[in-house]
């Protein structure tokens, strides 16, 4: 008994080329899927999907594709044709940034979809850094407080009552008369005792530097320094001047 080698309809014949083959599109042809199916209508459904996914797929061009070919690919990836041309959700980022973001996705050829869920991680991330350094500083301004108020404090132990604003006026002044007396210009030397630090604390509040220089001042003759003393009752005892020194702070009372 000859055998039947199409039963079932099945691919499983041959890998001659069926001549019906010859009726197709020359993109299909030569396909070697539809070699095992003596007649199309054994291969209709494989054509069908076949035909229905051809407009899906895309080709990855090669070196020798033109700009239109290449154009058309970077579309097909969803890849915008400018920076300008990705949407992403409205953040509270600098211009500049957000003009840097978008040309890096797009000489990256990132596709508009990845571009912004990319986008909302980076705005997330710059959040959570402007968030910690919020923080940062605030916890860095209450130390530098609590610092302030413990020296002021740590001084009027020593310098009781009106004797604690004279003395401490007395050190500023001492401070200005030897940075002038150095050459040192008063901006250059105001910046020097507001932004150095030991510690936490500013130099021109820490209490050894103003004792030190409350002892410099007190033995050097009164017109070296340039004027009162600052004895109680007079100009150097005046409240508001220590208040102007150390404001926001909390004097312990004696």
């Amino acid at each position: 008994m000859e055998a039947n080698n199409d039963a079932g309809g099945n691919n499983g014949g041959g890998n001659e080329r069926p001549v019906w083959l010859d009726s197709l599109p020359d993109a299909h042809k030569n396909n070697q899927s539809f070699y095992g199916f003596k007649e199309p209508a054994q291969a209709w459904d494989k054509f069908d999907s076949l035909l229905k996914a051809e407009g899906k797929t895309i080709v990855i061009p090669d070196e020798k594709a033109t700009p239109e070919e290449l154009k058309a690919f970077y579309a097909k990836l969803g890849v915008p044709e400018t920076s300008d041309g990705y949407e992403f959700d409205k953040a509270d980022i600098e211009a500049e940034a957000d003009k840097m973001f978008r040309e890096v996705m797009f000489t990256s050829r990132i596709p508009k979809r990845e571009a912004k869920a990319i986008h909302k991680a980076f705005v997330d991330m710059i959040g959570r850094g402007k968030e910690a350094m919020a923080k940062q500083k605030a916890e860095e301004e209450r130390i530098e407080k609590e610092s302030i108020d413990e020296a002021v404090n740590t001084l009027k132990d020593t310098w009781k009552g009106d004797t604690f604003k004279a003395n401490t006026e007395l050190a500023h002044r001492a401070f200005k008369n030897v940075i002038a007396w150095a050459g040192i210009g008063e901006e250059e030397g105001k910046k020097f005792l507001e932004e150095s630090k030991i510690g936490n604390l500013q130099i021109g509040n820490h209490p050894v530097i103003l004792r030190l220089f409350h002892a410099i001042a007190t033995k050097i003759s009164n017109d070296s320094i340039g004027g009162d003393r600052g004895g109680p009752g007079g100009e150097g005892s005046d409240e508001e001047k220590a208040k102007q020194r150390f404001p926001n702070t909390k004097f312990k009372q004696t």
